[in-house]
């Protein structure tokens, strides 16, 4: 299936599209030979979701008519353009001197961060002043430093519906998914903004998109199904997509360490993967509003 025109790549490092690649669209977790993980006191297959999909492996780098296609204009909001490109070397510098990208848990990470206390506060102003400048006037906030085990296929998940005192390997991974609350309807996601994620890690790692909006989901859904005796909503509006339109091409992103991307993740079906890598995955995260 052809790449339709909707959301867009806006790319700002230094390869430009030679980091970009796509492939001929999904197939269910259950149906793929999952990679093991194998680090630290971890040896175990990760565990998905019933209806969760991933991609398909048969990558390629985009041909002149699919970078046409999602490359970006001069329409760029917060709902419609995904952005990858380097920090500052100011801030590169800093995260070198946090001399955290061989350790191995995230509970290690943030106990090492705690004992630099002036570095913090001297990333913290620098922070501020790189998402100063991308804001456009309107508010952000930092939301975490997330840290995720290597060779994962895809990392992210919902451990609210673990039972107490879950240990890793029981946790299920969503798949391709959009980050939609209860707060928000199919056709409200493009109005909550973005996130800017930064790779604080020693290895690229993987951004996974489909290149539509939720708007435009929902109405070639409505060409398949009625999507009101299915009752499509924002919590399964992936799964039903998946189900239809399991041609449709996935869009890969390398992030290599210290780039960020900025991406409206309520509004578009994503995910991370740490797919081939053999040290932990680690990640500063900021909502906002952001364009570059």
């Amino acid at each position: 299936m052809q790449l339709k025109k909707g959301i867009k790549l806006h790319s700002l490092a230094s390869d430009g599209y030679d980091s970009v690649f796509i492939n001929s669209g999904t197939i269910p977790a259950d149906k793929l030979a999952l990679e093991k993980v194998d680090f630290g006191d971890f040896n175990f297959t990760p565990l998905f979701r019933d209806n969760a999909y991933v991609p398909k492996k048969d990558w390629k780098c985009l041909n002149r008519i699919e970078i046409k296609a999602i490359q970006s204009n001069d329409e760029r909001r917060d709902y419609n353009t995904i952005y990858i490109g380097d920090t500052s070397d100011n801030l590169k510098g800093i995260f070198r001197r946090l001399e955290i990208e061989d350790l191995k848990s995230r509970q290690e990470v943030m106990s090492s961060i705690k004992e630099k206390p002036e570095l913090i506060k001297e990333l913290s102003r620098e922070m501020q002043r790189f998402l100063l400048h991308i804001a456009n006037g309107k508010p952000f906030h930092f939301h975490c430093i997330a840290a995720n085990l290597p060779n994962l296929e895809m990392v992210a998940c919902d451990v609210s519906k673990l039972p107490p005192n879950f240990t890793v390997p029981q946790k299920k991974y969503n798949g391709l998914h959009n980050d939609g609350t209860k707060f928000m309807s199919i056709h409200s996601t493009y109005k909550y903004g973005n996130r800017i994620t930064i790779n604080l890690g020693k290895q690229s790692r993987i951004f996974y998109f489909i290149n539509l909006t939720l708007i435009q989901v929902i109405n070639m859904l409505k060409q398949q199904i009625n999507v009101k005796e299915h009752n499509v909503n924002v919590h399964n509006i992936a799964a039903c997509f998946f189900k239809y339109f399991p041609d449709y091409p996935v869009i890969k992103l390398i992030q290599k360490p210290y780039q960020y991307y900025i991406a409206p993740t309520d509004n578009c079906f994503h995910d991370g993967s740490t797919l081939g890598n053999a040290a932990l995955d680690i990640n500063m995260v900021y909502f906002g509003s952001f364009k570059c």
